[in-house]
């Protein structure tokens, strides 16, 4: 499978990056990276339905310490779009608000 970062996760990636900088040690952000590699290499592989569902069509991971939720849905057969990274310390109503 094809997997595709959509330009908010582009942006909220590097968000949480910034972020991360501040708060986290240089070895802790290379783990949170390590994770994001690990769960897209996993999607490529196909193994999409291990993963959390949280809507219909999207599912979800924690990553980075349990502090960051990656969210991603299958667009079709071949291709899988990962659609945000979101701190879970946020308001969850953000969530919705991204994601439109």
């Amino acid at each position: 499978m094809q997997v595709e970062f959509s330009e908010i996760a582009k942006r909220t990636l590097l968000e949480n990056i910034e972020f991360l900088k501040n708060v986290w040690t240089h070895r802790e952000i290379v783990i949170f990276l390590e994770d994001v590699k690990r769960i897209t290499n996993d999607l490529e592989n196909g193994k999409y339905l291990q993963f959390q569902n949280s809507s219909q069509k999207t599912k979800s991971v924690l990553i980075g310490k349990k502090h960051v939720r990656m969210f991603f849905r299958k667009e079709n057969d071949s291709n899988i779009k990962i659609l945000l990274f979101f701190d879970m310390r946020q308001d969850p109503q953000k969530i919705i608000d991204l994601l439109q």
